[in-house]
């Protein structure tokens, strides 16, 4: 049996020297017998490796047929320079653990351009759609984003909490709460740790966060109303004006990009998406201001109105336009409007946030 112990990454395995013995392990990608000679594609979470087969090299070659798709193996061999046009190492194998053979044919396609498969059938058949490299970096990039945050939280003193997600009322109001019964009680799933976080101010902590869920009674019609999310919250003390906020936001943003952009090249490439560098400071525009801009800009909506998703789309190109940036902040909002919480500063007719 193959000792797992000296197990090397697909990745690892491309950087070893030519002759060199590894141990690999991971899901068959693809594999083809012909005749006295087979080719399969190993793919671990770092990448994936040609692996090749000869009857002289590996006795139980005539076993091959029954290793399915997506099958679970440990592959034990030598390093050699792969004739693809490609290049790179490819393993010539020895020896063959079986772990797991998968029954086929598989639920769902989820490997190789153009394959487009339904969500729903995506959904039942997930430990499928996230074997696929997308899908895996979007998970990547969020860890090495929960990273960076942490990473300069504690730098900047803040320390990490992990609040209860139940309370006894809501932080944003009732009507998108998710209600159960405890113990004879009415109580609610957290919509934000808003509550519990000033409840720590108050106790001295003077500088806290949380990473972790909250959730809305809400249907999930688009990515702003779902029903459970991922958020950072986070409160601090001592402070002279919502500006040191929008500092320590700004900083937080461009750490965190700066972050991903450095430590997420390879799963970048595959989503094709680039992280532009941010400029700070970012533009502190005033509700007013913006009211200017999207009127500006054609958009049917008077002073003191709130900005709706489709007003920010319009808004977030108008003062790219102006400011030569991406990102912003939208100062001095109306206090009559929605958007000022109970818990915003009030400053005569305008809230203290943003």
């Amino acid at each position: 049996m193959i000792k797992l112990n000296d197990r090397v990454s697909t990745e690892t395995a491309q950087k070893e020297k030519v002759g060199n013995p590894v141990v690999l392990a991971g899901w068959v990608q693809d594999i083809k017998v012909l005749g006295k000679l087979a080719f399969a594609r190993l793919r671990d979470r770092e990448g994936d490796i040609q692996v090749v087969f000869f009857p002289d090299k590996f006795k139980k070659f005539n076993e091959l047929k029954k290793i399915t798709r997506e099958s679970v193996v440990s592959i034990k061999g030598t390093v050699q320079k792969s004739k693809l046009k490609a290049g790179g190492n490819e393993i010539l194998a020895t020896e063959l653990d079986e772990i797991s053979i998968a029954q086929t044919p598989i639920p769902i396609e989820f490997l190789g351009k153009g394959i487009e498969t339904d969500l729903s059938k995506r959904l039942d058949a997930r430990y499928l759609d996230l074997r696929n490299p997308k899908t895996a970096a979007i998970f990547k990039i969020k860890e090495k984003a929960i990273i960076a945050i942490r990473e300069f939280l504690s730098k900047e003193g803040f320390i990490e909490v992990i609040a209860s997600k139940f309370s006894g009322a809501g932080a944003e109001g009732g009507a998108t709460m998710f209600e159960f019964n405890y113990f004879g009680q009415k109580a609610y799933l957290n919509q934000s740790q808003q509550l519990y976080k000033q409840a720590m101010m108050a106790c001295g902590f003077e500088k806290i966060y949380e990473i972790g869920p909250s959730f809305r009674a809400e249907k999930s019609h688009t990515q702003r109303h779902v029903t459970e999310f991922t958020q950072l919250d986070l409160e601090m003390s001592f402070i002279d004006s919502e500006e040191d906020i929008f500092k320590l936001e700004e900083n937080l943003l461009k750490y965190v990009l700066d972050y991903v952009r450095n430590n997420c090249k390879k799963e970048l490439v595959l989503l094709e998406k680039e992280i532009p560098t941010l400029k700070i400071p970012l533009p502190r525009v005033t509700h007013e201001e913006a009211i200017k801009l999207l009127q500006k800009a054609g958009i049917k909506i008077k002073q003191g109105e709130d900005i709706g998703t489709a007003e920010e789309k319009v808004l977030g190109k108008e003062v790219e336009k102006k400011y030569k940036n991406k990102a912003f902040f939208i100062t001095k909002f109306p206090w009559k409007l929605e958007v000022c919480k109970f818990y915003w500063m009030r400053d005569g007719k305008y809230g203290r946030g943003g």
